[in-house]
């Protein structure tokens, strides 16, 4: 018996009072929008809010190690709208359209007694297109359990460099709390001998790092590009420890042979497993270990390169169609149904839903990570994107030979964004006649139907995207 469990026994307590142990959260990360962590500080008069069109954005929760939850109590703030909301649990989808009332009334959503590493809250729709979340809570047999948040600690950190566009590579993204973004060194080099400083505001005594190597945002990136195999880490200038990394998948630990203590910390890559097709190191997520467990850090890069980028969207066609939920204009087909959504956030990740559907299939493919503006002005401004297509699809023939599959793949590539007003009316059907003679037929399909006409999708601040990644007509719901 332990010494804890024999002072809690003594006590009368038991193993009650040590299933008692908060949850420890690994990450607590929003697709948009800040103040994530109001969501379990006990005040309902705090939320977390998404950035534009509020509908498929969400809050991941995912656990240091697997726990047992039986459901979830949500709450959305004060005066705020209702929603309809869906339940990822271990990124699959569980329950959908769950409705959390407005007026600040909190709904229990149950879903069975779960072993869990990730749960994921997505908003499917919002009255009046508005949303925020006050409280989340877990619950255990019914009850709320306590929650242990990420702890962090402030601080910068620089790169010895950096693959452009630094936007969708920066160092930062190693702090973010998402596997799928991560940084990449930008030398010609293999990365051997790049680096990264981290300058913390406080100084810390840790005993480890925790890694996450190589490109995870899917096991196709993660092969492609290179890993690293060993790193020195130093701290204020002192003599450096070299510590071996595995090429694997997964959160790595990474032990000191002993405490180390101070402000700026130094992790230097001495050695890499190659790629097997690009030459670029990546690091997907650092945090940094001390006496009490994991630390994570608070860098400000992500805020300022949000900032700047708004600032050169200012008077260009994107302005308007950043932080707005899209949807592919024309959906009819003679059978079945055909979604597609898209949305540049501001904070430079993107998503592209496509979803078509008939008696024998349903094919779903989500295209999602990181975009940078190439050239702002327009009537065609160009933007790029840097992410991956996971394609599942059903059939439910039973004399198929597939049931469901899943493809996940490296997608990006330039896009070229024209507002429908910008271009004009003339331009405008000239591009619409030459997409009905080829394989985008289908997605203009509608125009100069009724309700479809010119000034219909002017009004409708209807757009046109073309390029490899995605080629459509959208508009507003």
């Amino acid at each position: 018996m332990s010494r804890r469990l024999a002072i809690l026994t003594a006590l009368g307590l038991g193993s009650a009072a040590l299933a008692a142990d908060p949850l420890a959260l690994q990450t607590l990360t929003p697709t948009t929008g800040s103040g994530a962590e109001r969501l379990l500080d006990g005040d309902v008069a705090t939320g977390w809010s998404p950035e534009g069109d509020p509908v498929e954005e969400g809050v991941l929760l995912r656990f240091e190690k697997p726990v047992k939850l039986d459901g979830v109590a949500l709450r959305t703030c004060k005066e705020a709208p209702q929603l309809q909301v869906a339940l990822y649990l271990n990124g699959v989808e569980e329950l959908t359209e769950q409705a959390v009332g407005a007026e600040a009334q909190e709904q229990v959503l149950s879903f069975g007694k779960r072993e869990l590493r990730s749960i994921f809250i997505r908003i499917q729709s919002a009255d009046s297109g508005k949303a925020c979340l006050s409280e989340v809570k877990l619950l255990q047999g019914g009850k709320p359990a306590a929650v242990k948040a990420p702890r962090t600690v402030a601080g910068r950190i620089e790169a010895s460099s950096v693959l452009k566009p630094a936007d969708a590579y920066h160092p930062g993204y190693l702090f973010d709390g998402r596997m799928d973004f991560g940084w990449v060194e930008g030398a010609k080099s293999t990365g051997a001998g790049e680096s990264i400083t981290l300058t913390l505001e406080a100084p810390v005594e840790l005993t480890a790092l925790e890694l996450w190597n190589g490109y995870q945002r899917s096991e196709d990136h993660f092969q492609k590009n290179v890993r690293a195999k060993k790193v020195a880490v130093s701290v204020d200038g002192g003599t450096a420890v070299s510590l071996d990394v595995k090429n694997a998948s997964g959160m790595q630990t990474l032990k000191l042979p002993a405490p180390m203590k101070g402000r700026v910390w130094k992790v230097l890559v001495e050695d890499v497993y190659p790629g097997k097709r690009y030459p670029d190191l990546v690091l997907s997520e650092l945090r940094l270990v001390d006496a009490q467990g994991p630390l994570g850090v608070r860098t400000p890069d992500a805020a300022e390169r949000k900032s700047a980028l708004e600032k050169s969207l200012v008077g260009s066609p994107l302005e308007k169609v950043a932080n707005r939920r899209w949807r592919g204009r024309c959906t009819e087909l003679e059978t079945g149904t055909w979604e597609r959504h898209f949305k540049l956030r501001g904070n430079h990740t993107f998503v592209f839903y496509d979803e078509a559907a008939d008696e024998a299939e349903q094919v779903t493919e989500v295209l999602d990570g990181a975009w940078v503006v190439k050239s702002a002005r327009g009537p065609w401004a160009a933007v790029e994107l840097f992410g991956r297509r996971h394609k599942s699809e059903t059939n439910w023939d039973p004399y198929a030979d597939m049931a469901k599959k899943d493809t996940v793949r490296i997608v990006g590539g330039k896009l070229e964004v024209a507002r429908v007003a910008d271009l004009g009316q003339q331009e405008f059907e000239k591009l619409v006649a030459e997409w009905a003679k080829g394989t985008q037929a289908f997605k203009v399909s509608c125009v100069g139907t009724e309700g479809n006409s010119y000034e219909d999708l002017v009004k409708a601040d209807a757009f046109i995207v073309r390029g490899t990644a995605v080629t459509d007509l959208f508009a507003r719901e």
